[in-house]
């Protein structure tokens, strides 16, 4: 056990004529499990703070929304979570890449085409969390699962290259993107995503290397 971390946590606002956004949901209801002691990360860690913010679905106010969060509140970890309508799985996020090419506008009207995310920066950055121990964590837990290299090209990947080109490398830091929950057919449940990200903090506040394990993609 250690002393108490901070974990923060963020979601998105609605976009693209939703009311709501699940990224959100999950957010505000791992939260609230938190506040009453309930996560499975504080029975492994010890006493965690947690805590979260609401960011715009634009790409630079994201990013400076971000990035205000972690000098109030200099957390131990930062895991950004987002929307993947579509998808079939909690996607885990490997690499954020400079490029913002946006196929809708974002929430301020802004459509970057073939624009870096940030002028001169490397092509490509990695996530620092465990994922391949998360990985594993929560497909034993019967949640499926998934590796992902690529988090797109809108808001999503912009939010995770910023957050990797800023925070330092000791700062656990990534992107989880999660399905629409609101489907009745649903492959995963809010419950489960909560679950998963759970276990997602629990793997990535451990200090050990990530685990060794074939994971990667043919295509």
């Amino acid at each position: 056990m250690s002393s108490s971390r901070t974990v923060l946590l963020t979601g998105f606002e609605p976009f693209a004529g939703m009311d709501h956004n699940p990224s959100w949901d999950v957010v505000a209801e791992l939260a609230a499990v938190a506040e009453r002691q309930g996560l499975h990360a504080q029975q492994v860690h010890g006493a965690l703070a947690v805590r979260t913010a609401l960011l715009p679905v634009e790409f630079s106010a994201s990013a400076a929304r971000l990035l205000e969060q972690i000098t109030a509140c200099a957390p131990d970890l930062v895991i950004a979570v987002g929307l993947a309508a579509g998808t079939e799985a909690v996607r885990l996020e490997r690499v954020g890449l400079n490029l913002r090419d946006a196929r809708i506008p974002d929430n301020a009207g802004h459509q970057p085409t073939e624009e870096p995310v940030v002028s001169g920066g490397q092509p490509a950055l990695f996530s620092t969390l465990r994922l391949k121990s998360a990985h594993a964590a929560i497909g034993a837990a019967g949640i499926p699962v998934a590796l992902s290299l690529s988090a797109g090209s809108f808001v999503c990947n912009s939010l995770l290259y910023s957050l990797l080109h800023t925070v330092p490398t000791s700062v656990p830091a990534g992107f989880v993107h999660v399905p629409d929950l609101t489907r009745e057919d649903s492959p995963v449940s809010r419950a489960q995503a909560v679950q998963a990200l759970d276990l997602l903090i629990t793997e990535s506040l451990r200090p050990e290397p990530d685990l060794q394990a074939p994971g990667g993609q043919l295509h």
